[in-house]
């Protein structure tokens, strides 16, 4: 029994010195003020919008279509290329997400490096405690080359 209080007493006072602490980061507010973030956002935008041109014009064509059969083909084509449209939305946009987020990674990984962090969180996790990186993040991400 002595051994043991004698070995969490030791580790007590080791641990601490190996435990440089826990940083944090509040994503969606990189994400709001990270202008790469911005960009692709607003091309992801842009192409939502031509969908939903393109889905206005075939409306109004599939409006000027007298013959059932020809609407139920029309409707048919229209929904076989739609779907492709959103496919390759759904790629550009996870593209772009990935792309944001490889670099928020990477910086933040060299910041938990510079100050000594053992791990990096999501601020939703953080009750109490804890290095704020957020701004010197947001910082350091705006401060590089976009490509």
């Amino acid at each position: 029994m002595k051994k043991l209080v004698l070995i969490l007493i030791l580790l007590s006072i080791v641990l601490p010195g190996f435990a440089s602490g826990v940083g944090y980061i509040n994503y969606e507010k990189v994400i709001e003020n990270y202008q790469l973030a911005k960009n692709n956002l607003r091309e992801i935008e842009t192409k939502n919008a031509e969908i939903e041109q393109y889905l206005i014009q075939k409306e109004e064509e599939f409006n000027k279509i007298e013959s059932p059969i020809q609407k139920k083909k029309f409707e048919e084509t229209v929904k076989a290329e739609l779907k492709t449209k959103e496919n390759a939305l759904n790629a550009f946009r996870n593209k772009k997400e990935e792309e944001v987020y490889t670099k928020v990674h990477a910086v933040a990984e060299k910041i938990r490096l510079e100050k000594e962090l053992d791990v990096l969180i999501d601020s939703r996790g953080v009750f109490s405690g804890g290095v704020d990186i957020t701004d010197l993040l947001i910082q350091r991400l705006n401060s590089q080359p976009i490509k």
